[in-house]
């Protein structure tokens, strides 16, 4: 009854779990050969790996190389012109490569010309809002954009977030992008350059947003951030927030519960001196639990990567625990069933006798093609050259050729070597024993090798038999059973083979 009400209880799990957005993949399903004995599964949780973040200051490290990134567009009236509009964001930006962030799939965003970034393309050239009040704290759906209508909450990075004036058009300001390594470790950054403060022109800020490809990851590095107390009392915030329905606003900041020895840099009045940079890591850390489950509900793995035995096709459960942003635990599970193809049926002998003047078929047909979607077939001679790409083939000369046989990228090789018989392989005519030593001798060596020869029977004419051989080859010499010559004549003959096939007809004994 107990372990009744455990599989309920997983069922329930399991169900639950469809409910709600899925995040976690267990992978295609895999086709296996039917000689592999081990299998790789691999867990896609890129998503809920980012469900929440802890906060790292990191050393400052300042990309001033803008000669390869683009201007940050906006786009009016049909036409696309670097951003130089206050309180404005510009165009949406296709990312490199996606990104995750508090547990959802990103492949663009939008960047403000007051230092945020909003993943959410709608955004692009509306009003970047400059206002922000003291108790405007992270998390706060108020902060930087929200959708009143929908009541939503718009995923954003802060870094940071004030009222900075791009218009002015410093002569080194730079409000551009760009992307930096190869794959799978690529940067993308967003640059303020040299912007100046809105009503304290003089003021400058510049700092950078850095997406990490590698672990999901991302960067704020500050390189100076003066406070201009006229304006705005002087307030900035940096951090990020999550996309959600309020009031499920959650987010992160320097200083908060997961780094509490960090300078706070939530809302508030605070500066950053060129002397004294800051930068700060938001590492995904959602304290993720896997578990692997084969068919039994044995665990084999708990890795993201797990490579496990496997003898018969069987599906396994990937079960990954973790927490949100707002620390709540949750459980979802997701399959993948591993096929293991049958072996290949190939009645392809590895040796057989070709005769003078014979033409032999080679037949490699896989005689259980319904168990694979696509077949090809490739014979190669000794040389290695192509010589057919049928399943049979056709050859009037000895020689080792070789089958190769791709069923489903299941790759197998076959080798028949065909030697040669210096006669050929019909059952002699006739024989004429006049002690020549050229045909004297009625031979059956061929038929005697290649399939056994059980019994032969050769009757005269009138019916009589005159001769009876087991286990023959070439012992008849135009002599009947008690050794005494037979005329020359025409003489009937039963030839009996192991396989249970009967061979007739005349042989004809010249004298």
């Amino acid at each position: 009854m107990k372990r009744n009400n455990y599989f309920i209880l997983l069922v329930l799990l399991f169900v639950f779990s469809q409910l709600r957005a899925q995040h976690i993949d267990a992978g295609p399903d895999q086709v296996l050969c039917h000689d592999e004995t081990e299998v790789t599964l691999h867990a896609n949780i890129g998503r809920i790996i980012t469900g929440r973040y802890r906060v790292e200051a990191i050393p400052f490290n300042w990309d001033g190389d803008f000669s390869t990134a683009q201007d940050v567009m906006l786009t009016d009236n049909g036409t696309a012109t670097p951003l130089r509009i206050d309180d404005r964001y510009g165009d949406a930006i296709d990312l490199p490569f996606p990104v995750y962030f508090y547990g959802e799939r990103y492949d663009k965003i939008v960047v403000g010309s007051n230092g945020d970034i909003i993943f959410e393309p709608s955004v692009a050239g509306h009003y970047d809002a400059w206002s922000i009040d003291v108790g405007e704290l992270i998390p706060n759906h108020t902060l930087p954009y929200w959708d009143d209508t929908a009541n939503l909450s718009f995923a954003s990075i802060m870094g940071a977030y004030h009222d900075i004036d791009i218009s002015v058009q410093y002569p080194t300001e730079q409000l551009k992008y760009k992307t930096v390594g190869t794959a799978p470790n690529r940067k993308f950054i967003v640059i303020y350059n040299d912007i100046p403060q809105f009503s304290c022109n003089n003021l400058l800020t510049s700092q950078e947003i850095v997406f990490n490809e590698n672990d999901f990851s991302f960067e704020v590095h500050i390189k100076n951030k003066p406070v201009c107390t006229t304006w705005n009392d002087g307030l900035a915030t940096l951090g990020t927030q999550n996309e959600e329905l309020l009031p499920n606003t959650c987010g992160n900041y320097p200083g908060d519960i997961t780094s509490p020895t960090l300078p706070n840099r939530n809302t508030g009045v605070w500066q950053v001196d060129d002397t004294a940079s800051e930068a700060y890591k938001f590492i995904p850390d959602a304290n993720v639990q896997l578990k692997w489950y084969d068919a039994n509900r044995n665990i084999v793995g708990t890795d993201v990567d797990v490579t496990v035995p496997i003898s018969e096709t069987t599906t396994y459960t990937l079960e990954a625990t973790y927490e949100d942003c707002h620390q709540n635990l949750y459980s979802e599970f997701d399959e993948v069933t591993v096929y293991i193809l049958p072996s290949l049926q190939v009645d392809l002998p590895e040796e057989e006798i070709i005769c003078k003047d014979e033409v032999k078929t080679l037949d490699g047909t896989v005689q259980n093609a319904s168990d694979y979607n696509n077949i090809t077939y490739t014979w190669t001679d000794a040389a290695g050259n192509v010589i057919g790409n049928d399943p049979k083939l056709t050859i009037n000369t000895s020689g080792e050729y070789t089958l190769t046989v791709d069923a489903d990228n299941c790759i197998v090789s076959y080798t028949d070597n065909v030697t040669p018989y210096p006669y050929k392989c019909q059952v002699p005519q006739g024989i004429s024993p006049n002690g020549d030593h050229l045909n004297d001798k009625w031979v059956l060596d061929y038929l005697a090798e290649q399939r056994g020869i059980e019994k032969v029977e050769i009757f005269d004419r009138r019916g009589v038999k005159v001769y009876e051989k087991t286990d023959y080859t070439d012992q008849f010499e135009g002599k009947n059973d008690n050794g005494n010559d037979l005329p020359a004549a025409s003489y009937y003959y039963v030839i009996k083979l192991n396989d249970g096939e009967t061979l007739t007809g005349w042989l004809f004994l010249a004298r």
